[in-house]
């Protein structure tokens, strides 16, 4: 998918701690292939905006008119494909079923023709493509377009036939997947410890290893860890700190330099969110524990 142009990378969330009272900004992570907070940045935090009778200007928010010009441009690319889309996330799951919805509404602005299936009720074969049965009309459906709030490394590790398939399928044009395989390589954390190897000591930057890392307070983290799970802080002893538990111990770890976030009066961690849609378009902020994990609230936000 990464020597194919027409593999488009429609969206992704950067995560940052500082920017706030002249704190340093520092990468944490990219959520490059299943990021969510769409709603809450794109919508949410904009009525909120108007309800207090602000204007457009004094908000970051340009979240929605960027998703809906990245599929103008996945639809450029693959010009030779009809504009049919499916949507799908895993059953029982309604806030990504609410994320897929406003992500909906911005391809059908764009031009595509959209609909939503679970990703149970979705047929997969490697010489037709990508298919659902209808339930009002009882016939199947194909899609020249799928898009999965599914985490590719879901597929790769849980369903390793279904990863088989669709890399067929992609090769042959059966489907064009988004986000594309290739955002696998940016989800996974160890993207952190690349970029400190090529970029040692950057401003914006946080030493990642692959190793613990020696007399310093650090972060622990599996490679493709979801919400806060199975972080753990670890003391310059190390000795551990705050910890979340979760479902992804079994993946690698990489080790990160400590840094703070932005805290307030009830000692409350603030972590920025910069929506990417081709270019930065969206801020938002997330407020919780040290470590931020699924229980944390999103927070608006005005420039001052």
């Amino acid at each position: 998918s990464w020597n194919d142009e027409r593999n488009w990378h429609i969206y992704g969330r950067f995560d940052l701690a500082g920017g706030i009272d002249n704190q340093p900004i520092k990468l944490i992570e990219f959520n490059a292939d299943t990021a969510t907070c769409i709603p809450e940045t794109a919508i949410v935090q904009w009525a909120h905006l108007k309800a207090n009778g602000l204007n457009d200007s004094q908000q970051f928010n340009d979240v929605y008119e960027s998703l809906v010009r990245q599929f103008v441009e996945l639809r450029e690319h693959n010009a030779d494909l009809s504009p049919s889309l499916l949507l799908s996330t895993m059953q029982d799951n309604p806030e990504d079923d609410t994320n897929v919805s406003v992500l909906g509404e911005a391809a059908r602005e764009a031009g595509f023709d959209v609909e939503y299936a679970c990703i149970n009720d979705v047929e997969f074969s490697e010489s037709e493509g990508v298919f659902f049965k209808n339930n009002t009309t009882g016939e199947f459906e194909f899609f020249n377009f799928w898009f999965k709030l599914v985490p590719w490394e879901f597929i790769g590790y849980d369903e390793p036939e279904l990863a088989r398939i669709l890399t067929q399928m992609v090769k042959s044009r059966k489907v064009v997947i988004v986000n594309p395989a290739y955002t696998l390589l940016f989800q996974s954390k160890y993207i952190l410890k690349i970029l400190w190897d090529l970029y040692p000591n950057h401003p914006l930057l946080l030493q990642t290893s692959a190793e613990p890392l020696e007399n310093q307070k650090q972060v622990e983290k599996v490679l493709l860890g979801r919400e806060g799970a199975n972080v753990r802080i670890i003391e310059p002893d190390q000795s551990t700190g705050d910890f979340v538990g979760g479902d992804y111990g079994h993946y690698a770890k990489v080790y990160q330099s400590y840094t703070e976030f932005a805290k307030d009066a009830a000692r409350l961690s603030y972590q920025a969110g910069i929506f990417w849609a081709g270019e930065a378009c969206g801020l938002g902020f997330r407020r919780g524990n040290k470590i931020l994990d699924n229980t944390a609230q999103f927070v608006g936000h005005i420039v001052g």
